[in-house]
């Protein structure tokens, strides 16, 4: 399973809840960025220059890898050969002009000259070609697969839009369903139990909170993709919203035991008047071991530090409870939404 994701199809993440939810779920989330934006970052938003720059979204420049995949042009131009030109020579009504999408060059290596001349794009300057729809969303999923598995790379293609999901494993229509049925179970189970402010949290909030609590996010993230894996797998639509509400409603029990152990507890402050009382039992013991007090003294001690004991053992396995992985959703609720 993988830790990192790579977003598409844009290259500015979206200004919603939607990028906060990405963010706090993935170790490292990355967006296709054409060197030209990296050069002249006044062609992107002030927050995704933000996002960019206190390094919660990586920049990746796809040129420096696509060179470096010695069929990317040729697998391309072969589905697109074989899926819409097709299909085009056999239509015997001329349809009206197909929307169409703005695609960077620097994302097509050598596929513009081909698509130009296959009718299906035109080049509107050296660095930007329109391109038809169901064209550009077919290659702008592939470049995310090709891109998410390299080496360097190492990331799960992720995006805000289903269209794009379902064409993420375009082999078969199995593993196009599978692949569907996984993403709106992750969206979904994420929308239910991660944080959702009305307005999108701000940067500096979000990476503060990265670095103290994300060692829990392995360990969540593990167990929602399991969850996934095995909702995408039945066949029944019932049967995956069903499995899905209960693997929710289970969450919201559990981070609701967390939420309550992470309180001021009765056992902080019962210690704090504990420990007093059990230094002056040790005291008293010590000064006049004849006097019949002793005894007293003694049984006050004992039970003094068996229930000091008793208590701490409370606070110890709530800390306990506090470190499980969906503690982690816990401290993001305190943490990023607002206080009522």
């Amino acid at each position: 399973m993988r830790s990192n994701a790579l977003y598409f199809p844009y290259i500015e993440l979206p200004h919603d809840v939607w990028t906060t939810r990405a963010l706090l779920y993935w170790d490292k989330l990355s967006s296709i960025v054409p060197l030209d934006h990296m050069h002249r970052p006044d062609q992107m938003s002030e927050r995704m220059r933000k996002l960019l720059g206190e390094g919660l979204v990586e920049p990746l420049s796809p040129g420096q890898f696509v060179r470096n995949i010695p069929k990317f042009d040729e697998c391309f131009i072969d589905l697109v050969e074989h899926r819409f030109m097709k299909q085009r020579h056999s239509e015997k009504i001329v349809s009206a002009p197909a929307p169409t999408t703005l695609v960077h060059a620097e994302k097509l290596g050598r596929i513009p000259e081909f698509l130009v001349e296959a009718g299906l794009a035109r080049q509107v300057d050296w660095a930007w070609y329109e391109v038809e729809g169901v064209v550009a969303n077919q290659f702008m999923s592939y470049l995310a697969i090709c891109l998410g598995a390299m080496p360097e790379v190492d990331a799960a293609p992720v995006t805000d839009k289903a269209i794009f999901a379902s064409l993420l494993r375009p082999r078969t229509a199995q593993t196009m369903g599978h692949a569907l049925h996984k993403h709106k179970a992750r969206e979904v189970v994420l929308r239910s139990l991660l944080p959702t402010p009305a307005e999108p949290v701000d940067v500096d909030q979000l990476l503060l909170f990265k670095r103290r609590h994300g060692h829990l996010l392995p360990p969540l993230r593990a167990k929602v993709e399991a969850h996934c894996t095995r909702v995408a797998m039945l066949p029944d639509a019932e049967d995956r919203i069903e499995a899905n509400e209960a693997f929710i409603q289970d969450c919201q029990q559990q981070i609701a035991e967390i939420e309550a152990a992470m309180r001021p507890s009765f056992g902080k402050i019962v210690l704090a008047a504990l420990a007093p009382l059990f230094g002056a039992g040790l005291s008293l013991h010590s000064t006049d071991p004849g006097n019949q007090a002793v005894a007293y003294t003694g049984a006050a001690l004992s039970l003094s530090g068996a229930a000091y004991q008793a208590i701490a053992s409370i606070h110890g396995s709530r800390a306990a409870v506090a470190n499980r992985p969906l503690a982690y959703i816990a401290h993001a609720r305190t943490a990023l939404l607002p206080r009522a």
